[in-house]
């Protein structure tokens, strides 16, 4: 199958728990509500994009156990084309310990498991289904050599490549040559550029940065200061929906697969931002990473509510 967007990331099955407090080192501290759910960075983008409908592949590892069997058949049952996705005997599939206190907010510890094993080599196999692709989507839950090695499978064929520094670490500029899109949020933006990010104007210089650099769309993502969008011909901000936020896990995710799925349909950049910065907002209302991610139907009715 081809598929106009191709995933190529992490999958992780999430353990959440609410908290009040964080545990300091050697304290205990009682948590409120758990559960588990499908996410890491990778599998939530390839999900968001498939549940809005772009034709998605996802290319990525998990151990043989029942975490894999979970993550897969939900990703079957949304549309994602899964034929690309190995198990690895001997290895554990990604595990994410996420704790969300009550505005929302998380903190996660990732246990990466099978995603370290998508190797260079391993993507090489599927570099016919990248060539093929619309946009390339990678973050950085794999190994960083993968993830130039799908850049330079993607530059190679002129397909757009879309990179969330998720996550952040410093980046060698050779990668940047390679990138179309990068899509980090506030604290990703400062650890790229070692930049201290605090405002729009900031967010705008640490973007110019990246633009001279070779990439050639910035989109930070302000939270409450909204989404600055900035390329070598413009640069604009679309403003922040006002919200109840219950649980911000894979809020970035679920603007990254609305966005991708956009720009695949033919949008523009404003109009696809604006569509990806109301996904994002919509998620942030419901507990979880996937479950919590609206279809289009979903997000449509809620920009109507807002316009």
């Amino acid at each position: 199958m081809q598929a106009d967007i191709v995933v190529v990331g992490s999958l992780n099955v999430d353990m959440v728990v609410n908290i009040n407090q964080r545990p300091e080192w050697g304290e205990t501290v009682h948590g409120g509500q758990f559960f588990t759910g499908n996410g890491g960075k990778g599998g939530n983008q390839a999900f968001a994009a498939s549940r809005l409908g772009a034709t998605v592949a996802m290319i990525g590892k998990v151990g043989n156990d029942v975490f894999a069997d979970q993550l897969l058949t939900s990703m079957n049952h949304q549309g994602v084309d899964t034929t690309y996705i190995e198990k690895d005997e001997g290895v554990s599939t990604g595990v994410a310990l996420i704790n969300v206190n009550d505005v929302g907010e998380n903190c996660i510890i990732v246990s990466p498991g099978a995603n370290l094993h998508v190797t260079p080599e391993y993507i090489k196999k599927y570099e016919q289904l990248i060539r093929h692709a619309k946009l390339v989507m990678v973050q950085l839950e794999i190994p960083l050599e993968s993830v130039m090695e799908i850049a330079i499978i993607a530059k190679k064929y002129g397909v757009p490549l879309m990179l969330d520094p998720a996550p952040a670490r410093i980046l060698p500029d050779e990668l940047y040559k390679l990138v179309t899109y990068i899509v980090p949020n506030e604290s990703e933006l400062g650890v790229i550029t070692s930049r201290e990010i605090s405002d729009k104007s900031c967010a705008e210089v640490a973007s110019t940065e990246l633009l001279q650099k070779g990439v050639t769309t910035v989109f930070s993502k302000l939270g409450s200061k909204g989404v600055v969008v900035s390329s070598l011909n413009q640069t604009f901000t679309i403003n922040p929906y006002k919200v109840n936020a219950i649980d911000s896990t894979a809020a970035g995710d679920a603007f990254a697969g609305a966005l991708a799925a956009e720009l695949v349909s033919g949008k523009d950049l404003q109009s696809a931002t604006e569509f990806a910065n109301a996904v994002g907002a919509l998620t942030v209302t419901k507990k979880g990473a996937q479950d919590s991610m609206p279809n289009r139907i979903e997000a449509e009715e809620f920009i109507a509510r807002y316009s």
